[in-house]
This record gives C-alpha cells, sequence and structure tokens, in this order.
C-alpha cells in the first residue's frame, strides 16, 4: 500500500486556494506492483511542480541498502521525479519519495515494489 505523510506552515486565510500540496498522479513502477522484469527507472509524476533542490525519489532492497540513482526532475513540466535503476534481482523493493511543492508544501510518502523471480 501507499502511505504519505504531508507538513506545512499554517497557511493564512486569506491566502489563495491555489496553494497546495504535490500529490503523486502516476508511478511506474505502480504502486505495489509486481513486475516480471527488473524496470530500468522509477518514476512519480505529480499533480503540481515540485522544488529541483528539496525533492528525492530513493529505492531501497530487501536490507535498506539504495539502489536507485541521482534523482532527476523533468526540467520541462517540475512535475516528473525519476531515478535510474541497475538490474534489480527478484525481491521486493521499497520506493520512498519526498517532494517540496513550488507554494512550500512538504510531501512524502513510499510504496513497495516486487520483481518477481
Amino acid at each position: 500500500g501507499r502511505r504519505v505523510w504531508t507538513t506545512s506552515l499554517r497557511q493564512p486565510a486569506w491566502a489563495p486556494a491555489a496553494l497546495a500540496h504535490a500529490f503523486p498522479e502516476r508511478e511506474d513502477p505502480a504502486v505495489g506492483s509486481v513486475v516480471r522484469e527488473s524496470p530500468n527507472k522509477v518514476w512519480i509524476r505529480f499533480d503540481s511542480r515540485i522544488e529541483r533542490e528539496f525533492s528525492v525519489i530513493k529505492v531501497t532492497d530487501e536490507n535498506g541498502n539504495q539502489v536507485s540513482g541521482k534523482t532527476i526532475i523533468d526540467p520541462k513540466s517540475f512535475q516528473l521525479l525519476e531515478a535510474d535503476l541497475p538490474p534489480l534481482a527478484p525481491g521486493t523493493y521499497h520506493v520512498y519519495w519526498a517532494v517540496v511543492s513550488w507554494d512550500g508544501h512538504h510531501t512524502k510518502g513510499d510504496y513497495t515494489v516486487t520483481v518477481a523471480p
């Protein structure tokens, strides 16, 4: 399953409604999925723009060792967070992500993906 946490400073009553957290719209591999082949990357598309300097995606193996490469944010949309993956052995992997939307709201979450034998 997916877990999502949010934090923010208290928003004034007069603040525009456009101020919001960035939430995942779609992931690949999908949340809780079982894949037959090792994916070459993991990505998450968010529903709003995210800050490059404060956003990260990390994939760990069953022992907690990081297996993903450097976090990349799409420079055109600023809504796609991704990281390259090496060939993954069969097993369950944990995807952790944390982002800051352009208006300063923090959101983070995690989910698992299993590579079938």
